[in-house]
């Protein structure tokens, strides 16, 4: 595991504050469970708000409610057929995103386990 100290070296110049502010808006936008389900679901694939609701288990008014923000932040593209609108992840990066918090919390719950574990 890397140190902070070099972290910290390989970084970019720090942030400003309006990116800071910028940031901490992004990361409320994906603190809300409902909106990481659909997330989750259109990684499959692109999907209309049909097809989210099916997969997510959600009721389509907060379907439709989630993906307003999460396209408001452009966080997902909307492509229109007919009456419909399919929707899909706008960002490659929000894989990487996402690989690097599943990462930290199975890190995290193998830490746990193997703690637990020791003092059996």
């Amino acid at each position: 595991m890397m140190k902070a100290d070099n972290m910290a070296k390989q970084r970019k110049p720090g942030m400003s504050d309006a990116q800071i502010k910028e940031a901490a808006r992004h990361f409320t936008i994906l603190s809300e469970p409902a909106r990481l389900k659909i997330l989750r679901s259109l990684m499959a694939g692109p999907q209309t708000v049909t097809g989210l609701v099916g997969a997510t288990g959600l009721k389509q008014g907060n379907v439709s409610k989630h993906l307003g923000v999460l396209y408001g932040a452009r966080f997902v593209n909307r492509e229109k057929e007919g009456t419909f609108a399919r929707y899909s992840i706008a960002d490659a990066d929000l894989f990487t995103l996402c690989d690097l918090m599943c990462n930290r919390i199975e890190r995290d719950a193998k830490t746990l386990a193997a703690v637990l574990q020791s003092r059996r």
